[in-house]
């Protein structure tokens, strides 16, 4: 029986040191942590902190752009497109007002347009940008996605020139 008590007094001190190992970085720290792991182009551990950052500090102010800066990470980094789009959804929906907003909803029709080349899905996304964001400074570019999309570089006349410098 004894040895029963001295168990579960053991366990009891292992959740309390577990529990208490989580986060014990202010939001604060953490942002820093994440800027500067990005200024040393560690990008994997920058991810990381980011998703520690959120998943401690969702209403943090600098939370808005931590998920916008995650999802930029999923895409240029990890490569994952899938979680690249979900965290762009998650600006928008969370944040729908702010000019981070419209940046992933740009951003969603991009990856499906260039990456996974979804191109109804890109289409789709890319209406919802002009619908909701009529007068915002990437306008011109999604008219220009939605002209050319699943067209090949190559394909396109006004980026002669551009994509191979033999043609200059």
């Amino acid at each position: 029986m004894k040895s029963f008590h001295s168990i579960a007094v053991l366990l009891t001190i292992a959740v309390v040191f577990f529990v208490s190992c989580g986060t014990t970085e202010t939001a604060d720290e953490l942002w820093t942590k994440v800027r500067t792991l990005q200024g040393q182009d560690k990008q994997d551990e920058a991810i990381l902190t980011l998703k520690k950052f959120l998943d401690n500090y969702p209403d943090d102010e600098n939370a808005a752009e931590g998920r916008f800066m995650l999802a930029d990470g999923y895409a240029n980094v990890k490569k994952e497109y899938e979680n690249a789009v979900v965290e762009y959804r998650r600006v928008i929906l969370e944040n729908p007002d702010l000019p981070l907003a419209s940046k992933a909803q740009f951003m969603i029709g991009y990856i499906y347009a260039n990456y996974v080349k979804e191109y109804d899905k890109a289409r789709a996304a890319y209406l919802e940008f002009q619908e909701k964001y009529k007068d915002n400074s990437l306008s011109q570019a999604v008219a220009f996605e939605l002209e050319y999309l699943g067209k090949n570089l190559d394909e396109i006349s006004e980026l002669k020139g551009i994509t191979n410098p033999d043609d200059i």
